[in-house]
Order: structure tokens, then C-alpha cells, then sequence
């Protein structure tokens, strides 16, 4: 058996797209073939992918699994790239809604572009903390850290000098606290994001943050991720308060640019979230019998 494939791209933030409507592929099956497909080199390649299943509620539902085989609850940049694909399919008009794990998300599609309307994302629960790392270039440093979920579980790092930090470094750190289930029970994504202000601006408002990201399940830094940028635009607001809470964050990510909007709602326990970014439909194929077995 052959199996159709779309090989779609947000930022660099790449996955394997498979329709799934009627349900054939099961769970165990996208396991497997994330784990055999994701492979670079020997496979197409990809940070994970995306299955397009029917929903009773909303124009389809999203499924992503990661390259090692776990299934995550959401994906920022995937569900960029699946709305992308499902308007380039006929599956959806440019405006659309599709069910996650993390809930309902509404997409809106200009080629290339996608904004997502993430919903309400409920920070009542986010954490400030620090830690010591005693890492190459920056030993004994101590970090501050912004822990939030937003559809994953998020740990924002914020450093004074984004370009010090060897590859090398913000992979072991990332690995090591995405993988501290001490602090963070379910693991998490671990991003290190410098903040660059606007001089001109008397109240500091964000210009741009460069940002990379360690996501767990891929287990390695990857070009852009989409809700590590809304959970970096929050950590930020929380840091610095009320008057960068409403502003446009614009997250340059090795990959590309990811924008976000927050509007914070009440006591500042939760916030609407938007994200825009770029999308790219990179090939359309069909995988090989001999890759499937």
C-alpha cells in the first residue's frame, strides 16, 4: 500500500501531512510512522506530523505526532501548516475552525500566510523562577525562567545575549530542563528568547524577540515554533507588566518571523492569543511500499 503525502512548512517548522478522514490510519500506526518518516537522510524528513481526521464539530480535527512517536496536544506552527493545507485542499474555505488536543482553534488563510486564533490561554497557573547553570561560555549564570502552558507546556528562558550561547548549549540546557520533571512534571518545550527594545520607546515596548526553541518530543532546537512564540510574548508581558501587555511581538525565530498579539482579560489570569506566520506547501508525493515496511 502507498500512502499520499503533503510536506508542508511555518518557519522552517517542518511536517508530513497525511489525510485521515476515514479514520484508517490508528493511532498506533501514526506512531510508527512518525518515528520511520521523520528520519532526515533516511526518510522524507520532518519535525512531525500532522493527521487530518473528521470532526463533528469543526471543518476537521488535527493530530500531530512528534518524530520520536509521542502524540502532542497542540502545535502553534503545525496547525499554521495544516490550515495552510487543508485551504489548499478544499477541505476548508480561508476561514476555518478544527479541533487539537488543546481545544478549538479558527485559522484564517492568505497565502502564504496564517494567523490562528488561539482562543482564551489561561496564565493563572504560570510560574517565575530561576536556576544556575554551570554550562561552557555561561558558567554560573543565573537565568530567570517563565514556566506556562499554551496548548504544551512551556519554560521561556530569558538571556542577556542570545548570539553567546553555542548551539551546543542551548541544546544541553534545553535538554536538560525540558527533561527536569522536578520543576516541570510533564516535561517541556524550553525556548531562549533575548529581548531587543525599541530605544525610542519611553515605555519599552517590544521591538522584536530573537528566540530558538528546544521542543520535546523532537528533542533538538528546531527552526520556529509557533506556540513557543505566544508563550514568549506572555512570559514577556508577565515580566514586564501591564504596558507591553497589548502590543504586536514580533518573535524572529531561526526559521523566520512568527508575530503575536495578546489581549489579557480581567485580573491578567488569562488572554486571548493570536499568531501569524508564514507558510510554505513544499511538495505533494507518495510514500514508497519499501518506506512503509
Amino acid at each position: 500500500m502507498k500512502l499520499d503525502f503533503t510536506k508542508v512548512n511555518g518557519n522552517g517548522n517542518d511536517f508530513i501531512v497525511l489525510k485521515n478522514m476515514d479514520g484508517t490510519l490508528t493511532t498506533e500506526d501514526l506512531s510508527r510512522l512518525a518515528q520511520r518518516l521523520c528520519r532526515r537522510r533516511f526518510s522524507i524528513g520532518a519535525d512531525g506530523i500532522l493527521a487530518v481526521e473528521k470532526s463533528d464539530t469543526a471543518d476537521f480535527a488535527m493530530r500531530i505526532f512528534n518524530s520520536d512517536g509521542s502524540e502532542a496536544e497542540m502545535c502553534g506552527n503545525g496547525a499554521r501548516a495544516i490550515a495552510r493545507y487543508a485551504f489548499e485542499k478544499k477541505i476548508a474555505g480561508e476561514s476555518m475552525s478544527f479541533t487539537t488536543g488543546a481545544g478549538l482553534i479558527k485559522a484564517v488563510v492568505e497565502p502564504p500566510y496564517a494567523e490562528l486564533d488561539m482562543g482564551t490561554v489561561d496564565v493563572s497557573s504560570a510560574t517565575i523562577g530561576d536556576f544556575a547553570s554551570a554550562l561552557g561560555i555561561i558558567s554560573d549564570k543565573i537565568f530567570t525562567y517563565v514556566f506556562t502552558t499554551v496548548g504544551v507546556p512551556h519554560c521561556v528562558v530569558f538571556v542577556d545575549d542570545y548570539d553567546a550561547m553555542s548551539v551546543s548549549d542551548q541544546i544541553s540546557i534545553g535538554r536538560d530542563l525540558s527533561h527536569d520533571y522536578g520543576r516541570f512534571p510533564q516535561g517541556a518545550n524550553v525556548s531562549f528568547a533575548e529581548i531587543l527594545l525599541d530605544e525610542d520607546d519611553e515605555y519599552g515596548e517590544i521591538k522584536e524577540i530573537k528566540a530558538v526553541t528546544y521542543e520535546r518530543g523532537v528533542e533538538d532546537l528546531t527552526e520556529s515554533c509557533g506556540t513557543g512564540c505566544v508563550a514568549i510574548a506572555i512570559a514577556y508581558a508577565l515580566v514586564l507588566g501591564e504596558a507591553c501587555a497589548t502590543s504586536l511581538t514580533r518573535v524572529i525565530n531561526p526559521g523566520g518571523v512568527n508575530e503575536v498579539r495578546l489581549s489579557f482579560e480581567g485580573a491578567r489570569y488569562s488572554c486571548r492569543a493570536w499568531l501569524k506566520g508564514k507558510t510554505t506547501i513544499v511538495a505533494d508525493g507518495q510514500i514508497s511500499e519499501e518506506a512503509l515496511s
